[in-house]
């Protein structure tokens, strides 16, 4: 779609309207802006009423097979049409399409439809700007960047688990060429989070850092991109995750994918 947004409204106004997630007074300016843009508005009607089916499909007790189907048509069509406008990745259908292939992702994903999303939105623009923050603080230490090993990664996890009140674990990414370093306790909206850290040969590091808030509701995948530090980053139930680095965009998205699964 080629239109051109005014400063007033931006891309993440967009998704955040269709998600329900604007306030009042917001919503009321995006839809001001979308009555003069009828390309627009007509794209985001359409990302609705795929949303308005999505819920429709989870109103029996137990949707039946074909449903399943419909519905994971219907989520992929969504991410599409989305990527098309933006190239932002939605991996809540991607997820969506994932737990049905396992034969256990109809109700979970029911519930995250219908949950009310507003509450969450605090704890997504918290999520990129404390993630992208320990990244710069601690992947730049030589001597101390972590302060518990991965040779005690047993006592790693436990006591970082403990801390953050969720059980947590180290996602194994040697298959991107990434081998877990350690990790330490960082504090997270006044509250213990936790950060793993990881490095290759080549000396590049990632950062996987969880945040716990009791307020939080579950989304799919969000991305965002300040200099050269890119972060993928959901929450699912009370833990949010995020997961930082300077390489490109696809090869982190495959490793949040990674941890995503692992976790």
């Amino acid at each position: 779609m080629n239109r051109t947004q005014p400063p007033g409204v931006t891309e993440d106004d967009l998704h955040a309207y269709v998600d329900g997630l604007l306030s009042a007074e917001r919503q009321a300016e995006v839809e001001r802006w979308l009555a003069g843009n009828p390309q627009a508005a007509s794209e985001v009607a359409g990302w609705q009423q795929q949303n308005r089916h999505i819920r429709a499909l989870f109103s029996a007790e137990v949707p039946q097979e074909d449903d399943a189907r419909r519905l994971a048509d219907l989520a992929a069509g969504s991410a599409r049409a989305r990527r098309r406008w933006s190239g932002r990745v939605l991996a809540a259908s991607a997820a969506g399409l994932v737990l049905f292939s396992l034969g256990a992702g109809a109700g979970m994903l029911g519930a995250r439809l219908l949950e009310p999303p507003a509450r969450t939105l605090a704890s997504l623009e918290a999520l990129p700007e404390a993630a992208r923050a320990s990244y710069l603080i601690y992947t730049r230490e030589v001597r101390h960047p972590v302060e518990v090993g991965a040779d005690q990664e047993a006592h790693l996890v436990a006591w970082l688990s403990k801390r953050l009140g969720s059980e947590i674990a180290a996602p194994d990414l040697t298959s991107e060429g990434f081998h877990l370093v350690g990790g330490r306790l960082i504090p997270y909206r006044d509250k213990p989070g936790a950060l793993l850290m990881y490095e290759n040969e080549k000396g590049e590091r990632l950062t996987l850092m969880f945040g716990r808030n009791e307020q939080n509701t579950t989304t799919g995948f969000r991305f965002e991109s300040t200099g050269n530090v890119q972060t993928f980053y959901w929450i699912d139930g009370p833990v949010g995750y995020a997961i930082s680095g300077e390489i490109d965009r696809e090869r982190l998205q495959r490793i949040s994918d990674i941890c995503y699964r692992q976790l």
